[in-house]
């Protein structure tokens, strides 16, 4: 209605409204159907039950006339008469976005290697919980819990632990301890795994 009244204007050679402006102003309008709902009229107080365009002037030289565009039809049935062809293609292309994000979620579960409620992606070096949010490990947790997944039997030495992540340092038992003591509470939370002691000597990964 606005972009009507606004060509309606800018065509007029009056200041007052004739059936000639009327026609103008309805073949403005880009809904056929709301042709035979609208009428121009002096613009004033604008009511809030009633559809209208914005208020705009005509100007010559020697006057100044405020007109406002007004239908006699609701919010509503605007709605049902406007071309939604573009809102449905939008939405359609939404649900079709996450659908195939669904499933390049859960090619990537299938691809990864799973243990407990774990998921592990080794082509994005990825820990991913059930949910498919990932979990946040330390470079060292990260490192350790791949040797883990990677392990037979999800087994591990003490000492191929410390020779794999401090081969530097001649005796890592404490750091080690450290370690595993601070991943353990993550495994278990989020991947409904446990880390076993074997006698000291070596560490198994277990589902709890």
């Amino acid at each position: 209605m606005n972009q009507a009244l606004s060509k309606t204007l800018a065509a007029s050679q009056e200041g007052w409204i004739t059936p000639d402006t009327i026609h103008s102003y309805r073949q403005n309008l880009r809904i056929a159907e709301l042709r035979n709902h609208s009428y121009l009229y002096y613009a004033d107080l604008q009511r809030d039950d009633t559809l209208c365009s914005r208020r705009m002037e005509w100007r010559s030289q020697h006057a100044a006339v405020a007109l406002r565009g007004y239908a006699n039809c609701s919010f509503a049935t605007v709605w049902g008469l406007a071309d939604h062809r573009l809102p449905w293609f939008l939405s359609l292309l939404t649900v079709g976005w996450l659908f195939l994000s669904f499933r390049s979620v859960r090619r990537r579960r299938v691809e990864g290697l799973s243990f407990g409620s774990l998921v592990y992606v080794a082509g994005e070096r990825r820990f991913y919980r059930p949910d498919c949010q990932p979990v946040r490990l330390t470079p060292m947790q990260q490192q350790l819990l791949e040797m883990f997944f990677t392990a037979e039997q999800h087994c591990l030495s003490k000492d191929e632990i410390c020779e794999r992540l401090w081969p530097r340092k001649p005796d890592a038992s404490e750091t080690l301890y450290t370690l595993i003591r601070r991943l353990k509470p993550i495994v278990e939370r989020q991947g409904s795994l446990k880390i076993v002691s074997e006698r000291g000597r070596s560490y198994r990964l277990e589902e709890a």
